[in-house]
């Protein structure tokens, strides 16, 4: 039975492991319990539990938030991860880092590998991938990059349902693409990289130069590359309700929301899943992940 210690464990996607890792020994930490940014903080909790894999999911998920506090992003994305990348090595724990396809300009127009150029251009976008490559150079994790993740908590898809109890029609961007992903299937992923542990390089010493492929995989909902707006459309139809969507551009969103800082959002960020298949870390079709989310 493996020792796992879980940040951001009461989150959605700390919630989703909780369930699919019921008969393994876990412990979930939030801020409260374990603050990362904190050395000491981290060192007693390691110390006292002693677990044998961090799955690193805790995060400043905000995105504009981020953006409004780029400071506050980078103690919690970055500096955060390498106190616990850091650690890790120090108590021969492997890690899994949870990131995301806001490392992406978007400017591609087609999935993105593993290996391809990082550009992220938001504060979120920033200190993930700053995260990303802490971890990956001190101890050599897993980085598991995802998107549009939904579960138990705040999401897009109760965000979206809400609204449809206060109106009868919703704009939302239709030109912005990628593919959900449902927390419990991410979860199920991890789980098999800890069961499977797909090959790893060796750790390279500091200095030397990372491929910007090492230990990655993109794991995300497969079928549909989609907009967020056909997403909402979806939601609605597997709901029964009758709210209209209507697309907009991001320029028109943005427009709409003058009075707030709105950190930049990749326009095609979809994540090529050629290599989790291979490592069998597939997920199934979002559509019918969204099915089985929808019918709880």
């Amino acid at each position: 039975m493996a020792k796992i210690l879980i940040t951001g464990g009461y989150g959605q996607l700390g919630t989703a492991l909780s369930e699919v890792l019921e008969n393994e020994d876990i412990l979930l930490t939030d801020s409260d319990s374990m603050d990362i940014t904190d050395k000491d903080q981290v060192k007693k909790v390691f110390n006292e539990y002693k677990p044998d894999w961090l799955v690193h999911g805790a995060a400043l998920t905000n995105v504009d938030g981020c953006e409004e506090n780029p400071e506050l992003a980078d103690k919690v994305n970055h500096l955060g991860t390498k106190i616990l990348a850091e650690q890790c090595k120090k108590s021969g724990v492997k890690m899994i880092y949870i990131s995301t396809d806001y490392i992406f300009d978007g400017a591609k127009g087609a999935p993105y590998l593993e290996d391809d150029k990082p550009n992220p251009q938001s504060a979120y976008g920033r200190t993930k991938l700053e995260g990303e490559k802490d971890a990956r150079s001190i101890v050599g994790a897993y980085v598991l990059r995802t998107s549009w993740v939904y579960g138990q908590g705040h999401n897009f898809v109760g965000a979206m349902l809400k609204l449809a109890d206060k109106t009868d029609g919703i704009k939302v961007v239709n030109d912005q693409f990628g593919r959900p992903t449902y927390a419990l299937d991410l979860a199920k992923a991890i789980r098999d990289v800890i069961k499977k542990q797909p090959p790893l390089p060796v750790v390279p010493a500091p200095s030397a130069v990372i491929p910007a492929e090492a230990g990655i995989y993109n794991v995300t909902g497969d079928g549909e590359i989609i907009s967020w707006a056909d997403f909402a459309k979806e939601i609605f139809e597997l709901s029964g309700k009758d709210t209209k969507v209507t697309g907009i551009s991001t320029e028109e969103y943005f427009k709409g929301n003058q009075d707030k800082k709105i950190a930049p959002r990749p326009a095609y960020s979809a994540l090529d899943l050629s290599k989790s298949k291979k490592a069998g870390l597939s997920l199934r079709d979002w559509k019918e992940a969204l099915a089985e989310y929808m019918a709880l």
